[in-house]
């Protein structure tokens, strides 16, 4: 299990290469379009500043014994934040992830141990304040790719690939509802160190047994596809034309 202080230098690091990218925008690029269907940059770097805004108001709520809303209002207010947000000045949107960024880092650098379990509520489940790291880590590394500045998922470092390649094929049956009508069964293989998963309906197994459909490549590679993010070369074999569109779940 990595330390607590592990987690923390890895978002620091991450914090610190997606924000040597904003700080190079103009307005123009700022006000460009983003990967994300209908987003622009700046829509990406508010995004990323509320969030840190919302993890720390849920920290300093779970302190006091409390629970807040993630984002005011749910999904609604989150969505009206991002659009009020984009409206600012390119310098003060900037200023703003700058901001918030550190705000956050602080806070976690000043938690109490015991701090740490501590609960909080998300849009979608509960987590503790530590999974609130690797949560922040997450939203960080794919945003970062999603600015379309040239961060591209083969920089994701390798602990990142480690960390969530493993929980987000666990979460496939989850984020495709329906699924096991379809009867497929296709199977994952990470080449840089052969793991590998099959998706049979509702369910995710070891790669062993038959399958429909292959889909294999660097770790990176079948991460960024899970994700919604490309393909980005992947090697696919067998039935591929039934394989799910990953792009609607991204």
């Amino acid at each position: 299990m990595t330390s607590l202080g592990v987690e923390l230098d890895q978002v620091r690091d991450s914090d610190a290469r997606l924000l040597a990218t904003v700080s190079g925008l103009d307005g123009a690029r700022l006000r460009g379009p983003s990967l994300l269907p209908g987003w622009s940059r700046a829509h990406v770097v508010v995004h990323l500043a509320r969030n840190a805004d919302a993890q720390l108001r849920m920290i300093d709520a779970a302190l006091r014994g409390q629970s807040v809303e993630q984002y005011p209002g749910g999904e609604q207010g989150r969505a009206r934040e991002i659009e009020e947000g984009v409206t600012a000045d390119a310098e003060d949107i900037v200023a703003g992830l700058v901001a918030s960024t550190a705000a956050l880092e602080q806070r976690w650098a000043t938690l109490p141990e015991q701090a740490w379990e501590l609960e909080t509520v998300t849009l979608r489940f509960r987590r503790t304040v530590r999974e609130g790291i690797a949560a922040r880590w997450r939203e960080v590394e794919i945003h970062h790719v999603d600015l379309g500045c040239g961060y591209e998922p083969a920089a994701w470092p390798v602990e990142f690939v480690g960390a969530f390649l493993e929980r987000t094929v666990a979460r496939l049956p989850t984020r495709m509802p329906g699924t096991e009508e379809s009867g497929l069964r296709w199977r994952l293989v990470d080449r840089d160190t052969m793991r590998s998963w099959r998706v049979d309906g509702a369910s995710v197994q070891g790669g062993d047994g038959a399958a429909d459909a292959e889909v294999s490549g660097s770790g990176w590679q079948l991460l960024a596809w899970l994700v919604g993010r490309g393909d980005y070369g992947l090697e696919v074999a067998g039935k591929a034309d039934r394989l799910p569109d990953l792009a609607a779940y991204g």
